[in-house]
């Protein structure tokens, strides 16, 4: 049964490079990994598209505040070969902040912050994409299940996943450290990967006109695919699973919670 608000419209992947339906495929994960964040927020993506553009740094980009959000796939220099999934997701959420907030400032990089948070919240709950749980297996796959039944399958995922990934510190961006391993290496990992995702926006010495035309000319000969509507029993579990993150919010917070919205996109980040 499907569920008609779609949040992404369509997707656009580049088909004359190698392994095109795997780009293809790529952006609808990447697009279902943050579904749950946009519908928070009620934020919608007219196209989500694939570029390969001609500065290798360049790893996202935002076109008219959600029109169309660009993100780089495949590594500069071999059109073969894909970027870490991880890096993906995080230009991604990097690219929806502008939805909200132009320029990299502080109330930017709080935002950003925030969507990083629940994104790596949502991982830890089992969610690795609509329908689809750590062990990758799909749900509801009869009729449309109640709100009840998703809530009882994503505890019993959540639980599972921390039975799993205990003590493990796995974070955004890649495993936790190994035991003995240098954890000062791994901080700095962290923030070069943060770095390289800010310094690869093309929204940030660009103007509009220019965010245009690069737009236009990294994405020639892409192939538009009009996105599929979501399963309700899909949604209902990613529904679920947001609401886990969000009662693990209401305790840290108490009484000064403020969850994220339209209205408040960073919430209490």
């Amino acid at each position: 049964m499907p569920e008609h608000d779609a949040l992404i419209l369509s997707y656009s992947h580049l088909v004359d490079f190698p392994r095109a339906s795997d780009a293809l495929q790529i952006l609808k994960k990447v697009a279902s990994l943050v579904k749950p964040i946009m519908r928070a927020r009620g934020w919608k993506v007219r196209e989500l598209a694939e570029f390969y553009p001609d500065q290798a740094n360049l790893l996202g980009l935002n076109v008219n505040r959600g029109q169309r959000i660009l993100v780089r796939l495949r590594y500069p220099g071999d059109r073969s070969l894909f970027l870490p999934i991880e890096q993906v997701v995080d230009t991604m959420l990097h690219e929806l902040s502008h939805i909200v907030f132009g320029p990299h400032d502080g109330n930017f990089h709080a935002l950003w912050n925030q969507l990083r948070d629940e994104h790596e919240a949502l991982i830890r709950k089992g969610y690795t994409g609509e329908g689809f749980l750590s062990d990758g297996q799909r749900l509801g796959g009869g009729g449309r299940i109640p709100m009840q039944e998703a809530r009882r399958l994503a505890r019993a995922a959540a639980e599972k996943r921390r039975t799993l990934t205990k003590n493990s510190g796995k974070r955004l961006g890649g495993t936790g450290p190994r035991p003995g391993s240098d954890i000062r290496r791994t901080i700095i990992g962290a923030i070069e990967r943060r770095s390289s995702t800010l310094q690869g926006c093309g929204n940030m010495n660009h103007n509009d006109r220019e965010i245009q035309q690069i737009s236009e000319t990294a994405t020639r000969n892409g192939f538009r695919t009009q996105a599929e509507e979501d399963a309700a029993n899909e949604a209902a579990i990613a529904q679920a699973l947001w609401e886990l993150v969000q009662e693990e919010e209401k305790q840290r917070y108490g009484g000064y919670y403020v969850p994220p919205s339209a209205q408040n996109p960073t919430g209490n980040g």
